[in-house]
């Protein structure tokens, strides 16, 4: 499961690992997330929101996604929330 992120990247879900990013992809196990969460939209881009751990970090990043992505992003989030055990 794959989305589109703005400008250039995207969010993937791929064997229980959460990619995203532009160029070189950061990788987090879902067993790592511990919060994922789309945010309403700001100038026409939904923002979603992540926190994962990292060794002892703890790590909160964002990343924009165009409204017209906004039915596979919820799909996206809604699979990766389930496979979170949320």
């Amino acid at each position: 499961m794959e989305v589109s992120s703005w400008p250039s990247g995207r969010v993937k879900l791929d064997d229980d690992v959460l990619e995203f990013g532009a160029g070189e992809l950061t990788r987090v196990p879902v067993a790592n997330l511990t919060k994922i969460e789309v945010k309403p939209p700001k100038m026409g881009r939904l923002n979603l929101k992540i926190e994962y751990t990292a060794g002892l970090n703890k790590n909160k990043t964002g990343v924009w996604v165009e409204e017209q992505h906004e039915a596979e992003l919820n799909e996206l989030v809604a699979a990766v929330q389930s496979a979170m055990g949320q």
